[in-house]
């Protein structure tokens, strides 16, 4: 076998293996899973790795809330109070982003996001089906 036969064996078996390990990196990337009472969320998206582990479990979770700077650069660091419409805290998240994910009922909530001297307050309705978009614009850092 020639040199020339080698190559494309030996660059074929290489893509396969990074095929064949991108979901266990997925996994491996994957923040773990927090549960306040009834609510489950994720957060982070910090590095292209966790943020497409985080974009590929977006389906099961029915609010996103998306933190970025004027310039459209993720942002993090963000503290989180999602209330639900009778003032009730479902969650109480610090640290957050740039990505989080939350599990809610349907219903109608306040969100409170701090990102240091700055607040966001947004009202959203969390359907029974679907997912809802909330994207935090803050200034700029340094």
């Amino acid at each position: 076998m020639t040199s020339h036969q080698k190559m494309p064996r030996a660059l074929l078996a290489a893509i396969m293996a990074t095929a064949l390990s991108a979901p266990a990196l997925a996994d491996e990337m994957m923040p773990q899973p927090v549960h306040q009472g009834d609510v489950t969320y994720i957060s982070g998206g910090v590095g292209l790795g966790e943020q497409h582990a985080l974009e590929a479990a977006a389906r099961n979770y029915n609010l996103e809330i998306t933190n970025a700077d004027r310039k459209g650069e993720f942002t993090a660091g963000t503290n989180l109070v999602i209330q639900s419409n009778s003032g009730h805290d479902m969650i109480k998240a610090t640290n957050t982003g740039p990505l989080f994910y939350a599990k809610l009922p349907p219903g109608e909530y306040t969100i409170q996001a701090t990102s240091g001297h700055q607040r966001r307050v947004r009202h959203v309705k969390i359907a029974a089906k679907g997912s809802t978009d909330v994207h935090l614009i803050w200034p700029q850092v340094g």
